[in-house]
C-alpha cells in the first residue's frame, strides 16, 4: 500500500498585524499534518495531529488526530472544476469543513460559513472563495439542529413519603436532508451550467456580483449567497427548471478546464437575463463559444448536450489527487 505523507504549514498571523483596510477571517492554529491513504470509493486524508481553526466570530473548530476525511462535503461532480478536496490552497479549510459536515454538531450555517472564512484565511481569492461557498451551500450536506427541552423526573424517599421534582434537560435534535441528486444527467447539466455562470459573474466583478436571475443581478454578500443557494437547491431538487426555465437565470457553457481557467464575461460586462441567448439549435454555436444563455420552451435536451459527461466521469472517478 502506497502512503503519501503531507505537511501543510499554516501561516501564522494575528489581528494586530492587520492593517485597518484588511478584513480578518480567522487563523489556523498549528500545521495540518497527515497522510493520504487509499480507500474506496475515494482516497482519504488521515490526520496525525489535532488541527484547529479559530474563526473571526471566536468559534474554534477542532479536528482530532487519527480522523479520516474523504472530501465528500465538496460535491464530487465539481472536482473536475475546482480540483480534488486535498488539492490547492483551500485544503486546510476543506479538512475542517469535511469533519464538521460529518459529525454535524454545529449548525449547517456556521459550518459552511467557517469554510468560507477558512479559505479566505488561507489566502484564497475572494471570488473563488465565494464560488466555493455557494457550491457547498447549494450542493453540499444540509441539516438542521433544533433544541428540545424535556423534563427529568427526580424522586426520593423522605420520611416514608416519595417526593419528586422535575429538572429541565436540554438536548439537540439533528435532522439531515438529502442533497441535490447530481447523479441525474438533467440536474447535473443544469447545475454545472448555473455554476459556470456564477463563477464567471464572480470573477468579472471581483467577487461583488454573484448571479443574474430573471429579476436582475444578485450581489455577492454572504447572506445573499446563502439565500441564493437555498433557492437553487429547491429548484434542482424538484427539477422545476424543466417547467419553469426562468428559474435558472443566466447560464454559461460548462468549462471543465478548472476554476483557474474560468473566463470573465465578454468585454468584462456581466450579461443581462433578457439579452442572453435562448438556448435552441440556432444559438448552440454561440453558446459553445462562451456567450451567456438562458432556457426557454425550445431548449429541450440541448442543455444536457452542453456537458461532456465522459470527461467529467474520468475526472471524478479518478484516484489521483
Amino acid at each position: 500500500m502506497r502512503v503519501l505523507n503531507f505537511l501543510f504549514l499554516a501561516t501564522a498571523m494575528s489581528i494586530s498585524s492587520l492593517s485597518h483596510s484588511e478584513e480578518y477571517f480567522g487563523v489556523f492554529l498549528g500545521a495540518l499534518k497527515g497522510e493520504i491513504v487509499p480507500a474506496v470509493p475515494r482516497p482519504k486524508f488521515k490526520l496525525s495531529h489535532e488541527f484547529q481553526f479559530d474563526d473571526p466570530n471566536g468559534l474554534v473548530w477542532s479536528v482530532p488526530p487519527e480522523v479520516e476525511v474523504d472530501g465528500a462535503s465538496i460535491p464530487q461532480a465539481f472536482w473536475s472544476f475546482i480540483g480534488g478536496p486535498f488539492e490547492g490552497e483551500y485544503v486546510r479549510a476543506s479538512v475542517i469543513h469535511d469533519y464538521y459536515c460529518d459529525i454535524k454538531t454545529r449548525t449547517e450555517h456556521d459550518t459552511h460559513r467557517s469554510f468560507y472564512y477558512g479559505m479566505r484565511a488561507a489566502g484564497v481569492e475572494k471570488w473563488k472563495a465565494k464560488f466555493m461557498y455557494w457550491a457547498v451551500e447549494t450542493f453540499g450536506p444540509t441539516w438542521t439542529i433544533t433544541e428540545r427541552v424535556s423534563q427529568k423526573l427526580n424522586c426520593s424517599s423522605v420520611g416514608g413519603q416519595i417526593a419528586c421534582t422535575q429538572t429541565p434537560v436540554m438536548s439537540n435534535k439533528l435532522v439531515s436532508f438529502p442533497s441535490v441528486d447530481l447523479g441525474d444527467p438533467d440536474t447535473l447539466a443544469a447545475a454545472l451550467s448555473k455554476a459556470s455562470a456564477v463563477a464567471r459573474s464572480l470573477k468579472t466583478s471581483d467577487g461583488e456580483i454573484l448571479d443574474v436571475t430573471a429579476g436582475g443581478q444578485v450581489m455577492a454578500g454572504l447572506d445573499n449567497i446563502s439565500n441564493s443557494a437555498e433557492n437553487y437547491r429547491k429548484v434542482f431538487y424538484a427539477q422545476s427548471f424543466k417547467t419553469n426555465p426562468e428559474s435558472l437565470g443566466v447560464l454559461s457553457q460548462w468549462n471543465a478546464a478548472g476554476l483557474d481557467k474560468v473566463e470573465s464575461w465578454d468585454n468584462n460586462v456581466i450579461p443581462q437575463y433578457k439579452s442572453s441567448a435562448p438556448l435552441d439549435f440556432s444559438t448552440v454555436a454561440r453558446v459553445r463559444e462562451g456567450e451567456s444563455f438562458r432556457l426557454d420552451s425550445r431548449s429541450g435536451g440541448l442543455l444536457r448536450d452542453r456537458i461532456n459527461f465522459d470527461a467529467l466521469d474520468m475526472k471524478t472517478t479518478s484516484g489521483d489527487l
